[in-house]
């Protein structure tokens, strides 16, 4: 009953959000309203629930609350990759193309997440997770820093604009673009929701139980790390949604069950991107704010409360 609930109230808010949204949408220019505020809103949506299924394989594979695509550094992967290509793309005689820039952003998100786990081998602390997720990100950014010497002043007007985060670059179509990932990936996940139950019991009740650690460990890199990547190829690094979400559902429902919390998880992350557009579309009057540090002073709080709940012989 509580978690119908939990999932009929979200929805509500993601519906009066779009309701606001397009409110005005019977004096708009049909064209601007099929170009820019639908693409908008819906890629708000779906890239918010694409973060949140990823920030909730992260936590899974880690078996850390704490842990998400931002902060463990592969969001920070996904920036360099795209950096990468497109600083470095013009020298190599290489073109900007969306399938470049997603294939880039995915082969730096995988990237980073390949070199977290082979760094956080033993590791049981959070702090000593999100540790090594800040030296990654300290690491990626002044490699970025570093490209971007050698960039044109349209390379880094380009990339300054994405690493802003917003969803004004969303065009028509591009939802199903954004769905392609994320629909398997969500179907698998429910297929698998009994072995992934197993998996946060430990590695040796989920081996007892036949689970097979390794295709559980290879679904969660992938499908977490290709979320992650295919949506900052889109929308820019959006921070702390992954972390959030997943966060906030496991609290409110009091459980880590993935059938029960794998819906609530999605819902919340869309809630999320898409209010945080909502603001900065509406906060400040003729002014479009960039999404990054709206979402960044949602998150932040949030994990300051769950580091303040882990005991000190856990930290």
């Amino acid at each position: 009953m509580k978690e119908s609930i939990h999932k009929i109230l979200l929805i509500l808010w993601i519906l009066g959000l779009v309701v606001f949204n397009l409110r005005d949408m019977g004096t708009l220019d049909p064209w601007i309203l099929n170009e820019f505020r639908i693409p908008r809103i819906s890629g708000s949506l779906l890239s918010g629930m694409g973060l949140a299924l990823s920030g909730l394989m992260m936590q899974t594979l880690f078996r850390n609350a704490l842990a998400g695509p931002f902060l463990i550094g592969v969001t920070p992967g996904a920036s360099l990759g795209m950096a990468l290509y497109i600083f470095a793309g013009s020298t190599w005689g290489i073109g900007f193309s969306f399938l470049g820039s997603s294939l880039s952003s995915l082969a730096g998100a995988l990237l980073a997440l390949g070199i977290q786990l082979w760094l956080s081998k033993g590791f049981e602390s959070p702090m000593k997770l999100l540790l090594v997720g800040m030296v990654m990100g300290f690491v990626f950014s002044a490699g970025i820093q570093l490209l971007q010497q050698f960039g044109s002043a349209q390379e880094i007007q380009r990339f300054t604009f994405w690493g802003m985060g917003s969803f004004e670059q969303l065009k028509q179509g591009d939802w199903v673009l954004l769905l392609l990932p994320m629909l398997p990936i969500t179907m698998i996940l429910w297929l698998f929701r009994r072995h992934l139950d197993a998996y946060l019991l430990g590695d040796l009740y989920a081996q007892s139980s036949g689970v097979s650690l390794v295709k559980v460990r290879m679904l969660l890199i992938l499908g977490g790390a290709v979320l992650a990547g295919w949506i900052t190829s889109f929308a820019g690094p959006i921070g702390f949604v992954g972390l959030v979400a997943p966060h906030i559902a496991k609290r409110i429902l009091q459980t880590e069950s993935h059938a029960k919390i794998l819906m609530p998880t999605l819902l919340w992350g869309g809630a999320l991107c898409l209010s945080a557009d909502t603001l900065a579309h509406h906060l400040l009057a003729q002014t479009v704010l960039p999404v990054n540090p709206i979402t960044a002073l949602i998150g932040a709080p949030v994990l300051l409360y769950g580091l303040l709940k882990r005991s000190s012989s856990a930290i």
